[in-house]
């Protein structure tokens, strides 16, 4: 998720917001500083609910950040890289940069965000609890208990056995440990998170008419786009650990450089079936994929050197032709590099396999996985 606005880094992962965090930031002031504060004490003045209400709001997506921060921490500890932290309208997101390598691993970076929640939850309550005590009910007590609360059934929620919910992640470390398939597990965890936005569309969808549950429709959204996209991810993820990545390859051409777009698509370039060698004065310069191809032909540059449209070898990584796919998947996608040269086993460049085909193995929309919180 693209951050509108950088706030800063921690333990080396930049954290930032997104724009729709405006919208639910200004629900829950108003919502606080309009209606709950001023009902739990309507003769504290207004400025005093509106000051304790953006209190409260700041002290809950700090909240939140901790949530994502308990997983990308573990994530850390497993060796797994977090890309980035957002903030945004449905809570956070922490993209993880590779799926976990066991179940434990998995269970663990699960349960870490909720496990966050639920202390922050008894420390908020106790301190609105100890708080009473001593000086009696006031505004900090009201919002001491609100945020305990809302902590709590953040924990709570994300816990429903339903992906991309953290729960979800705990299912599928339970079917992974079980039948020892994680891209299976994925799939029936993500399976289960369809299902269960069924339901809520069906609750929202009756809520609404009777004139509330736009939320409800827009969480419903979310875990059915997240959840479908999981699977989909998931099932091609299992079909690339019984292939191999020289099965997904593009046979690669050698060709001059002064070649032009023209010639390269009169050689089966446009076709997505061939990738060219781009040699210049004797040597190997870079390859040109047949997604360049195409696009130079759809734009009338039939006159462009093959030279001018190779991919820098620093986009590339390398792989035998006889490695499992789903391993090539997980380097490439793991980095910046979203372009695969295969080796045969004499180590000569052997075929070409390119972003759009590892999009294809890897997720619907070409992002790795992320663990989201819903602050609904």
């Amino acid at each position: 998720m693209k951050q509108s606005l950088r706030l800063g880094t921690i333990s080396g992962i930049p954290v930032g917001v997104h724009w729709g965090l405006v919208v639910v930031a200004a629900l829950y002031l108003f919502t606080l500083g309009g209606q709950v504060l001023p009902a739990a004490a309507p003769d504290a003045g207004s400025g005093a609910h509106w000051l304790v209400a953006a209190g409260g709001v700041v002290v809950f997506f700090a909240s939140i950040l901790a949530h994502e921060l308990g997983h990308s921490l573990v994530a850390q500890r497993e060796g797994i890289g977090v890309r980035a932290i957002t903030l945004w309208l449905l809570g956070g997101v922490a993209e993880i940069e590779r799926d976990a390598t066991t179940p434990g691993a998995e269970f663990r970076i699960a349960v870490a965000g909720p496990a966050v929640s639920l202390a922050l939850g008894v420390v908020f309550v106790g301190a609105g609890v100890g708080y009473e005590a001593v000086f009696g009910p006031s505004l900090i007590v009201t919002m001491a208990w609100w945020l305990g609360i809302v902590n709590v059934f953040l924990a709570v929620f994300n816990l429903l056995p339903a992906a991309p919910l953290d729960g979800g992640r705990v299912l599928t470390s339970v079917l992974w440990w079980r039948s020892g398939d994680p891209h299976r597990a994925r799939a029936q965890s993500a399976r289960a998170g369809q299902v269960f936005a069924g339901i809520l569309l069906a609750v929202g969808t009756w809520q609404l008419l009777a004139g509330d549950g736009v939320w409800m429709l827009i969480l419903a959204w979310f875990i059915q786009g997240g959840a479908t996209s999981e699977r989909r991810r998931a099932q091609v993820m299992g079909r690339a650990a019984h292939t191999t990545i020289g099965a997904a390859m593009a046979r690669l051409v050698p060709t001059d450089g002064a070649v032009t777009v023209a010639g390269l698509a009169a050689m089966g370039g446009a076709g997505g079936s061939v990738a060219f060698s781009v040699r210049q004065d004797g040597h190997v310069i870079g390859i040109v994929p047949p997604a360049t191809v195409a696009e130079a032909v759809r734009r009338g540059r039939g006159t462009m050197a093959a030279r001018d449209l190779v991919v820098p070898w620093s986009q590339f990584v390398g792989a035998r032709a006889d490695e499992r796919a789903v391993d090539v998947v997980d380097r490439a996608m793991g980095g910046d590099d979203l372009h695969v040269l295969v080796y045969d086993a004499a180590g000569n460049h052997a075929g070409y396999v390119g972003t759009a085909e590892l999009f294809a193995m890897a997720a619907p929309a070409g992002a790795r996985r992320s663990t989201t919180v819903g602050s609904a």
